[in-house]
């Protein structure tokens, strides 16, 4: 984007200098009209030249609005262009955030998930919690650094002997991470004896809740393709 507004601020600059200097070269044409020559004019000679310079001066002052309109258009385009290069990378950001392909930063919440020879964590005790965090409004999640999208799989491989998350294994403990009001997620994931953090106590499980002003959760560092859908035309 800043390579294309360079080349049009180029080529303004290069048109205001054509137009410019073919005003000069007019100024410079009426200058050498030959002064001497006035002296053994006729009246009427002299009156026919006045009248001509007259018309030049006005042909000049007419291209002269002209070109300063040019001008001003050509700088209106140059803002105009930038304004909606900076719409677009505004845009461009807002929508990175929302696919999680940004780091980013935030009020929130961190659970550390502990197994012990009691109790294991599952894939499907992951994926609960990372349903119970969006339904608390949780704008970004991880889990041990992987960022969850849409696309994201949690899934127990060989009896859940360990877990694929984004086809990448974690390992107790597990530290997930959310970003949003945390009143919000504080009231969901502490609900009464429903809610993740009570429930998985009472039955034995070992995890840790700690709410946090400054949680970072790191981009989704893999391409996202989609397969299916497509824009309808």
């Amino acid at each position: 984007m800043k390579k294309g507004k360079i080349t049009i601020s180029i080529v303004v600059f290069f048109i205001t200098v054509m137009l410019v200097s073919s005003m000069f070269i007019q100024f410079r044409t009426v200058e050498k009209t030959n002064s001497m020559g006035i002296d053994s004019m006729r009246e009427n000679e002299l009156r026919q030249e006045i009248v001509s310079w007259k018309n030049k001066y006005n042909e000049i002052d007419e291209k002269l609005q002209s070109n300063n309109q040019k001008i001003e258009e050509y700088t209106n385009t140059i803002q105009n262009n930038q304004q909606a290069s900076e719409l677009i990378d505004n845009e461009l950001k807002e929508y990175n955030m929302l696919v999680g392909k940004t780091n980013v930063t935030g009020d929130g919440v961190v659970l550390k998930l502990i197994d012990t020879l009691e109790q294991s964590f599952s894939a499907s005790n992951l994926v609960y919690l990372v349903n119970e965090l969006k339904y608390a409004g949780a704008e970004a999640i991880s889990i041990n650094n992987q960022r969850i999208i849409n696309s994201t799989d949690i899934v127990s491989i060989n009896n859940n002997q360990y877990i694929l998350v984004n086809g990448e294994r974690i390992v107790s403990p597990y530290e997930v991470k959310a970003i949003g009001n945390k009143d919000e997620l504080d009231k969901i994931l502490n609900f009464e004896n429903d809610g993740f953090v009570p429930y998985y106590r009472s039955k034995g499980y070992t995890l840790d809740i700690n709410f946090q002003s400054n949680v970072k959760i790191p981009s989704y560092d893999k391409e996202i393709i989609l397969k299916y859908i497509k824009e309808e035309e």
